[in-house]
């Protein structure tokens, strides 16, 4: 397995100026779906398609409801979901309100075992160039 990358030309303008930098974007190969993963599991798992895919919705809504309910949620082997917040400062304490909060997120931090097998990957070149403007 690869990744495969290409290069492009970004163009970027500062103050007025026209800029032109080369940098290296990842190629995505597709997206890879729950049924594609529920098809995998049931070749490697005593269990039928439908009841892979059922876990699979019932592991999104524990996922889902424990960090809609504040809680980091850490699944051994792919990360850690966590709830966050944006939000914009303020000099005074008093000024610090729920009308602060500009956006609410989910963080996703990656375990170390799918951060080491990132590294581990290997890289591919894929001839294409594209122009991204900035």
């Amino acid at each position: 397995m690869a990744l495969h990358y290409y290069r492009t030309k970004k163009i970027l303008w500062v103050k007025g100026e026209k800029k032109t930098q080369y940098i290296v974007k990842h190629r995505v190969q597709g997206t890879y779906t729950e049924e594609d993963i529920a098809e995998k599991l049931t070749k490697s798992l005593s269990m039928e398609a439908p009841e892979v895919l059922l876990l699979m919705d019932e592991l999104a809504d524990q996922i889902t409801s424990a960090v809609l309910n504040g809680q980091r949620v850490k699944v051994d082997g792919l990360g850690t979901f966590s709830p966050s917040l944006k939000t914009k400062s303020n000099e005074n304490l008093e000024d610090v309100t729920t009308d602060s909060i500009q956006k609410v997120k989910i963080n996703f931090r990656p375990d170390v075992k799918l951060k080491r097998a990132m590294d581990d990957t290997k890289l591919e070149y894929y001839s294409q160039i594209k122009t991204q403007y900035v």
